[in-house]
């Protein structure tokens, strides 16, 4: 018989239990633990037992890469179920892989049974209830919203309307077993302690395949963008724009330059983005370069650069209204980056 994704995904474990059993964070009996626990992981939600009270046996596993964390859970609940409600969490995205048992979630209103051999998305502005059937276990990645953003914007050019992924199971099927084939591999990998998982460039590596298998995967609001070809969704005047800012974003770039290299109006540039960006040339500029001094921010530490240093070389003047523009599009202000990457 063959073996299917999930069971492959289980079997990642020598014990063939849960996924990344050397890297188990807590084992306990205690509920309160438990919600205390889980809360610090994830977001503050509530978390109730249902159908009598027998000893239970939490088990939680957990590996980050870089900007990404796995985590096997394992309530331990054999009879009862397990109730909780999880208000939106602002600043992550969560990919719900069902190892065994089944469980009915309630996202944004919509119900559904997430089943082995399944996944869903709950997104940063999501409200979900889940009711976890006895002996359920789970898998779930865990993406910071910044992250998997960036990743779609340097992908598409695209950042407005903000990501959203349908709710509802998605089946395990084309790009979504080749995303859980991924998953499974990097597990196998990290219980067996490979080498290259404690090098950046090797995390940041495989992170962005899995980013990337996710928009294929996943339904979302930009899907018809991204699984289509890029280079004929738009016209070659908006293309050649784009190449234009990505090549000269830390120099002084105004509207008429973007005319200018677009070889057509500025009305027809205008409109052009609008259409098929869902933005404005200046606006793309401008998040272009914001998307640069977050990465800039991280790396300021070696550079012994400055949140003022980091603006104006990615081509900002006015430092209140970076700081602005930033915590709108980050959810945290530029000297809070530095701060976390000091």
């Amino acid at each position: 018989m063959k073996t299917s994704d999930i069971d492959a995904l289980n079997a990642a474990s020598p014990q063939r239990d849960l996924p990344l059993h050397r890297y188990n964070k807590l084992c306990t009996e205690d509920i309160d633990e438990i919600h205390a626990h889980m809360s610090n992981v994830f977001c503050d939600h509530s978390l109730t037992l249902t159908g009598g009270s027998p000893p239970i046996a939490f088990r939680h596993n957990s590996k980050t890469l870089t900007n990404i964390t796995f985590n096997a859970t394992d309530y331990g609940n054999p009879y009862g179920r397990v109730n909780i409600k999880i208000p939106p969490s602002g600043g992550i995205y969560l990919l719900q892989f069902t190892l065994a048992g089944s469980a009915e979630i309630i996202q944004n209103g919509e119900s559904f049974i997430l089943t082995p051999h399944q996944f869903c998305v709950i997104g940063p502005d999501d409200d979900i209830i889940q009711t976890l059937e006895h002996d359920y276990k789970h898998f779930t990645v865990k993406i910071s919203k910044s992250s998997l953003e960036a990743a779609l914007f340097q992908e598409i050019g695209l950042v407005r309307p903000a990501l959203k992924f349908a709710p509802g199971p998605i089946d395990l099927k084309g790009e979504a077993r080749s995303l859980s084939n991924l998953i499974r591999t990097i597990c196998a990998d990290v219980d067996e302690d490979v080498e290259a998982y404690s090098h950046e460039r090797s995390c940041n590596a495989v992170e962005h395949a899995i980013k990337h298998l996710i928009f294929s995967a996943a339904p979302h609001n930009h899907s018809d963008l991204y699984v289509g070809n890029r280079s004929p969704a738009a016209p070659y005047y908006v293309r050649k724009v784009e190449e234009f800012i990505r090549a000269n974003a830390t120099n002084s770039i105004g509207l008429s330059d973007m005319t200018a290299i677009s070889g057509v109006s500025a009305r027809s540039l205008h409109t052009g983005f609008q259409q098929f960006r869902n933005t404005t040339p200046m606006r793309y500029l401008k998040e272009y370069r914001l998307q640069l001094s977050r990465k800039r921010l991280k790396e300021a530490v070696d550079r012994n650069e400055s949140v003022t240093d980091v603006a104006m070389a990615c081509g900002f003047t006015h430092l209140s209204k970076f700081a602005r523009d930033y915590n709108e599009l980050f959810g945290e202000l530029p000297s809070q980056t530095l701060k976390k990457y000091q």
